[in-house]
């Protein structure tokens, strides 16, 4: 009781009142949530679950949450919510750190090497061969590397570094018939019409 009557001990009537602070929850308008965020009680509770939840306005029914397997979608309350979930505030924006780099004095200028370090191209491709090559800017004429054999020295792009060019190297795969190209894995051949053997998309 509070302590505009005689008796004592009693509630001081100008103490400060101190709103209780909820948990991050997913709760339904015009209801509160228990200390963990999980579960909701009507706000007429004043505080969700917990000791002496029996006697606060609504009573058990309306105020107690240990037994309480109801989901809030049902809108029924006391109910469980749902989790409430924040987005990682690590994930990674840009390219991982060890994506490949310019091959220093191996690809020319204003390209880049493909992951092996072997093929180039434009550096507007922003990925130099491999899956969805012919998705990027410039193309599969561009970005693909599967059949490039044309040197880098001959200052066209795509190309293959002339350092690792091995003059007596076939410059198809082998069975390749004049007029197909050979896939990225020089294993089988399609009509050079094609311009990219093989891969996502090829129909």
């Amino acid at each position: 009781q509070t302590c505009d009557v005689a008796n004592l001990p009693c509630i001081a009537t100008d103490a400060p009142t101190q709103t209780p602070t909820s948990p991050p929850s997913n709760c339904p308008t015009g209801s509160i949530a228990d200390a963990t965020g999980l579960k909701c009680c009507a706000s007429t509770c004043i505080t969700c679950g917990g000791s002496g939840c029996n006697t606060r306005p609504g009573g058990q029914y309306a105020c107690c949450t240990s037994s309480v397997t109801v989901s809030c979608s049902t809108g029924t309350l006391p109910c469980v919510a749902p989790a409430v979930t924040n987005a990682p505030t690590n994930a990674p924006t840009d390219a991982p750190t060890n994506a490949p780099t310019n091959a220093p004095g191996l690809c020319p200028s204003g390209s880049i090497p493909d992951p092996y370090g072997e093929k180039c191209c434009d550096e507007d491709c922003g990925v130099c061969g491999g899956y969805n090559c012919h998705t990027r800017p410039g193309g599969a004429a561009a970005c693909c590397t599967g059949s490039v054999t044309t040197p880098c020295s001959s200052g066209t792009l795509p190309c293959l570094i002339d350092s690792i060019i091995v003059t007596d190297a076939p410059t198809d795969a082998p069975g390749c018939p004049s007029g197909s190209i050979p896939d990225p894995y020089d294993e089988k051949c399609c009509d050079d019409g094609c311009g990219t053997c093989g891969g996502y998309n090829c129909h």
